[in-house]
């Protein structure tokens, strides 16, 4: 094969890879190939490239908000906005995981916060505890693991013993609050948590927020890790949760991308599109689309779409999100993220006319 790309025509790649798959961005597939169909996707009322960001915090305002001040130096939007929004779990997940990237970039608005002496050491306990955990990985890089360094592995190991400790203090702050539990869920991976740990942690998460849909999806995640991946441990986990509520509806189509690697058959299982039909229809209802996760259903929804050939489908969505590229599952792809997620735009639109 490698011989075959290193003699073949860009044209006799392009026609080899449309055999397989008439809908694929050739480039997607071989780094350097031109973008076939050609797609502007402004045609379609999308922004163009230059314009994407993978900001985790501009799809809900009054997070982005609070993170442009905090990364600014100025924490007091981010208290009051932790303060107005105690016991909605499902804000305080997302504001919490996009404070905490703000942190882990630079931790001095929350030093700042911190000997103001304003009596909010619950919230800030929770937002330094996620803080350590971005900052974990950003010390860790995108790289696999065979390309990273003893010293980075080292670093990222530490900063995650910092980030449970922070987690675990954070609990006993808030005893009723999911979130410290969910920061802890998250960085199970990390940590590789056994499964008697990761029951133990989860059984938290479940007491205060059942339906916790952050925790769900860091839940899966952790599941996804085994080796090898078990297909019926991911799908029981995401239909059980799914049938359980339209908000975790996202999860089915979470547990395809997670397992679309050992068989990428699985977009054209009977289940997938099922899944899909439901996450649209929580999406055209007013509380599915203006919810703080609308945007990530929509990113879900987008990527299942097109990976099920239903791309004509996912062009409303591409075109709602903007020029939101943030969050998964495109964030999984690192520093290709942006790419991918044009990519799939581009697919999308290929698949039907642009509107007149």
């Amino acid at each position: 094969m490698k011989a075959y790309l290193q003699t073949a025509s860009h044209d006799e790649m392009i026609a080899l890879i449309h055999q397989v798959d008439p809908t694929v961005n050739p480039a997607e597939i071989v780094p350097g190939l031109p973008d076939r169909p050609a797609v502007d996707v402004t045609g379609w009322g999308m922004p163009p490239r230059h314009a994407l960001s993978t900001d985790l915090s501009r799809p809900v305002p009054v997070i982005g908000a609070a993170v442009a001040a905090a990364r600014a130096g100025d924490w007091r939007p981010a208290a009051d906005l932790l303060n107005r929004g105690y016991g909605d779990w499902a804000m305080r997940a997302a504001a919490v995981h996009a404070l905490g990237e703000a942190a882990g970039d630079t931790v001095a608005w929350l030093d700042a916060w911190r000997a103001a002496g304003t009596g909010d050491d619950r919230h800030i306990a929770v937002v330094d505890a996620h803080a350590l955990l971005w900052l974990a990985w950003k010390l860790r890089g995108n790289k696999l693991p065979e390309d990273t360094s003893a010293e980075q592995h080292d670093a990222f190991y530490r900063t995650l013993v910092r980030s449970e400790m922070a987690a675990r203090r954070a609990t006993e702050l808030a005893p009723e609050d999911p979130t410290p539990w969910y920061t802890l869920i998250t960085l199970a991976r990390g940590r590789g948590y056994g499964g008697d740990t990761f029951a133990a942690i989860w059984r938290e998460l479940q007491a205060r927020s059942p339906l916790h849909r952050a925790g769900h999806e860091f839940a899966l995640m952790y599941m996804a890790d085994d080796e090898p991946v078990s297909y019926d441990r991911l799908f029981a986990f995401a239909e059980r949760a799914a049938a359980a509520s339209p908000t975790l509806a996202f999860l089915v189509v979470q547990a395809a991308f997670s397992y679309e690697d050992h068989d990428e058959r699985i977009w054209a299982d009977a289940r997938i599109h099922r899944a899909l039909d439901t996450l649209l229809q929580w999406l055209a209802s007013p509380a599915g689309g203006r919810g703080v996760h609308a945007g990530s259903d929509r990113r879900w929804a987008a990527y299942g779409l097109v990976s099920a050939d239903r791309g004509a489908e996912a062009v409303p969505l591409f075109a709602r999100l903007g020029t939101d590229a943030s969050g998964r599952p495109w964030e999984d792809y690192g520093d290709n993220a942006v790419d991918v997620f044009d990519s799939f735009r581009k697919r999308a639109c290929a698949a039907t006319p642009p509107p007149r």
